[in-house]
């Protein structure tokens, strides 16, 4: 039988990382964030990570030859890829998904692809970024929410539950920005999943809208009980 790689596609606050947390949790599967990649090499301060700083300021997507590098570089160091594994908003341009795709096929065929779509309404996507905190401890990272019904707030006002460190709002989390990159992300979406479709992978829809934990139930019947459309 063959192992899962999941495909996590949504917009940003969606709840893409939240979901992949659960999973590196419960499951103990790996994750790889292009994101915290990105932020990583950022703070790391390297010649990719003054790049991705001057584009993402730009309310731009970073180019696909830089994300490629990274990608290639995060796999090559895992010694043993696992039963299952989360790649949470990669690949973001469908370049990206026939580097990825063809890699896959000539390196990695005992691994299934698997798309998992996170649907959700655009208003409740713009609330949930503007109210969107993360801890300022790069080694932690953990998303919060300042949104009074929000069942990710911190205990503590603005500081991390996990390592006490100060919460702060992301640089990139403002109308203006937001505006952008949703533009830019729909652009790509569709063309990922019709490229993907077309290949004959399988899709699994979710709505984002509901509470993480039946979210969370849903995504494991995608995973372990093949409900998929």
């Amino acid at each position: 039988m063959k192992g899962k790689i999941f495909l996590f596609l949504g917009p940003p606050g969606s709840g893409k990382g939240t979901l992949s947390e659960l999973c590196v949790s419960k499951f103990g599967w790996p994750q790889l964030s292009t994101g915290n990649l990105c932020r990583q090499h950022i703070a790391d301060q390297t010649i990719l990570g003054n790049k991705i700083k001057q584009i993402i300021s730009e309310g731009g997507l970073v180019p696909d030859d830089i994300i490629a590098d990274m990608v290639v570089d995060w796999i090559s160091r895992q010694s043993v890829i696992p039963e299952g594994i989360i790649f949470d908003g990669y690949p973001r341009t469908k370049n990206q998904a026939i580097l990825l795709y063809n890699f896959l096929q000539e390196k990695l065929s005992q691994y299934e692809l698997v798309l998992v779509k996170l649907n959700i309404d655009v208003k409740l996507l713009l609330d949930r970024i503007l109210n969107r905190v993360v801890c300022s401890n790069k080694q932690c990272g953990r998303v919060y929410s300042l949104s009074h019904d929000s069942e990710m707030q911190p205990h503590q006002n603005m500081i991390c539950d996990t390592c006490g460190y100060i919460l702060i709002h992301r640089s990139d989390d403002t109308q203006d920005s937001l505006k952008k990159r949703l533009a830019l992300y729909y652009q790509h979406e569709q063309e990922i999943i019709d490229f993907y479709v077309d290949k004959g992978l399988k899709i699994g829809i979710l709505q984002a809208a509901q509470a993480m934990q039946k979210l969370f139930d849903d995504f494991k019947k995608i995973a372990f009980q093949n409900y998929v459309y």
